[in-house]
């Protein structure tokens, strides 16, 4: 019997079909038939809309290996971009990234009047010679970072004299490199020889700031490096928003965590027990009162209320002494603080969403007793700064006269917001003229300008604008959009922004009126405090110029704005469409491509979108 073996069958030979390169890319299947002619496209690549490509030499591409080649990318141009025409020194910045400076540029700013002046004495090149420091791929040279610390110590140390000028750049850079980015970025602002070096610093040092937050250690230079970037944020853009109401909270709680609210009972907010001298009480208690100053001025800026004052702790017996013991300029600026604070508590307990005629006179009386105490204020005032700053409350005071009722609202009370905004604009105006206050101007001072700007508009175009000073308010109205623009250090930044705001509110001719025509400067939006009237201005403006169900005009009403037409030559010559960047005043499209952007509303403590839920959302707001 044969044994029967199975028999052997050769395979046969299946052709291997070959995918395309994206479906090889993504280890997918893929249908598609290279062996044709003219293959067609694949399910996968027709559904993305992507070119289907047959290729026999491929190399597939790794994911973390092409993360790394974008970060390379990334790095490489923002190289490019800090190098890219660098100006002499001394030369005027390009027009495509700040203003141009003015005749005045070569004012010395640190002669301002301040409350302290510290000269700086320049590191020594023999004992300590600055190094070259790296920030997210970002390298700056010694003689860069020398530069900026000396524009910082000459220009705006003089304003908040928190810093110590004697310290190096290395041992900032060692002991708080938070700190140092801090003061590199605000010397940076009006650097000529490399203008696009702040840009290319505000998304590090933010990242910075935010990690500071939950480090453990050196808190105090934490805190300070906090207290400037509050003071002198970086400009917004496409890619940044300031954060500066969210860093003003959490420097506060920081400061509160460390105890700088009762110095004098420092060991019950230490781990170890704490017997300091008498000179770092002093300390302690200046760096708690700059810290509620700059949170204060924050919510001021940003229209919310600040219900934190140094009244509010039950050590004032123990921390009065201590006060006493701090320079007269920061005593005036926690007086004024103090009374802010009481005044939004006060009225904030009256209530302004709907007030009765008794609580109208009741806030009279009160804004009258609060305005009072910041006059005596003004014999203890030394320099310009006290004025300016005590000119700045008696404004945020005043103009709540406008959340009265349209019937209510009376000449006097017009008279009061016309006269404390004039003298915020003059004083703004004067030390812009002799010492370039633009060129160091913080973000409160901006805020507070456009305040003034936003209630001059509304009062010139009011009821009882025929019994004021209408040229000088004309004159000065445009002297105050011409600063805010010169604040501008960033092409389309926030102060080039609210200053093309400002001049289309001004020229409106359906602002602060009724849809029949009639004037109404009473306020709609009533949960902003002093900042209501610059809320509402930019709500009315937003309304006319972009909101299609507002863009009207009255029927049958002539509303040309009350101010003569001889007051107005001097601003209509500034609004000419030659002196608008890009025409963004010409035309419409100009203008809504300009300023209407979400990086306007965040500037203004706007926010980030018109409506609670985001289309598509998988959150629900269940219990």
């Amino acid at each position: 019997m044969e044994d029967t073996q199975p028999q052997q069958i050769p395979p046969v030979s299946v052709r291997k079909k070959t995918a395309c390169a994206e479906c090889r890319q993504q280890k997918m299947r893929c249908e598609g038939d290279p062996s044709t002619l003219d293959p067609p496209v694949c399910s996968r690549c027709r559904r993305l809309k992507i070119p289907c490509v047959f290729s026999a030499p491929f190399k597939r591409t790794h994911k973390r290996k092409r993360l790394q080649e974008l970060e390379e990318e990334a790095t490489a141009l923002k190289r490019q971009l800090l190098s890219a025409s660098p100006a002499a020194p001394g030369s005027p910045l390009p027009s495509g990234d700040a203003p141009p400076p003015r005749q005045e540029e070569d004012i010395d700013v640190s002669l301002i009047p301040p409350a302290r002046i510290i000269r700086r004495s320049g590191p020594s090149a023999d004992n300590d010679p600055t190094l070259s420091r790296t920030i997210d791929g970002l390298e700056l040279a010694p003689g860069i970072i020398d530069d900026c610390f000396e524009l910082y110590f000459k220009n705006y140390h003089s304003m908040l004299p928190i810093l110590d000028p004697s310290v190096t750049p290395n041992t900032f850079y060692q002991y708080a490199p938070f700190l140092f980015w801090v003061v590199v970025s605000i010397g940076s602002r009006r650097y000529t020889r490399q203008p696009t070096l702040t840009q290319a610093l505000a998304l590090p040092v933010t990242q910075l700031a935010l990690q500071s937050i939950i480090v453990r250690t050196k808190p105090i230079e934490r805190m300070k490096g906090l207290i400037l970037l509050l003071n002198w944020p970086f400009p917004s853009g496409p890619f940044y928003r300031d954060p500066s109401f969210v860093l003003g909270g959490s420097l506060f709680h920081m400061a509160m965590q460390c105890g700088l609210h009762a110095p004098t009972f420092s060991q019950d907010f230490s781990k170890t027990y704490l017997k300091l001298p008498e000179q770092e009480l002093v300390r302690r208690a200046e760096m708690w009162a700059y810290v509620v100053i700059i949170y204060q001025r924050t919510c001021s800026g940003s229209g919310q209320a600040n219900l934190v004052s140094f009244e509010v702790y039950n050590e004032q017996i123990h921390f009065k002494p201590l006060l006493e013991k701090l320079p007269v300029a920061l005593r005036i600026q926690i007086q004024i603080s103090n009374i802010i604070t009481r005044a939004h508590k006060t009225l904030l307990d009256l209530g302004l969403l709907s007030m009765t005629p008794q609580q109208e006179r009741t806030m009279d009386a009160l804004l009258k007793g609060f305005n009072t105490e910041l006059d005596s204020l003004e014999n203890l005032a030394p320099s310009i700064w006290d004025r300016l700053y005590i000119a700045s409350a008696r404004q945020d005071l005043v103009v709540m006269h406008f959340y009265k009722s349209a019937t209510t609202l009376d000449m006097q009370s017009c008279m009061l917001i016309f006269n404390s905004t004039s003298s915020v604009l003059e004083q703004v105006r004067d030390l812009d003229r002799d010492y370039g206050l633009h060129r160091i101007c913080t973000r409160f001072l901006l805020t507070v300008t456009l305040l003034s700007l936003a209630s001059m508009a509304r009062i010139l175009k009011g009821p009882f604008a025929r019994y004021l000073d209408q040229i000088r308010g004309s004159d000065l109205f445009d002297t105050g959009v011409r600063f805010v623009r010169s604040c501008s250090i960033q092409k389309e930044d926030f102060g080039e922004k609210a200053a093309a705001c400002a001049e289309q509110i001004w020229k409106s001719k359906k602002v602060f009126r009724n849809p029949d025509g009639s004037i109404n400067i009473t306020l709609r939006v009533r949960n902003r405090l002093s900042g209501g009237p610059l809320h509402d201005a930019i709500r009315c403006w937003k309304e006319e110029f972009f909101d299609p169900e507002y863009m009207h005009s009255a029927p049958g009403m002539d509303i040309e704005t009350v101010i003569p037409s001889g007051a107005t030559a001097g601003l209509d010559a500034t609004l000419a469409p030659s002196s608008v960047p890009n025409g963004a005043l010409s035309d419409f499209s100009a203008a809504q491509e300009f300023l209407q952007n979400d990086e306007l509303w965040g500037d203004l403590g706007l926010g980030l979108s018109d409506n609670w839920d985001v289309a598509g959302s998988s959150m629900s707001w269940m219990a």
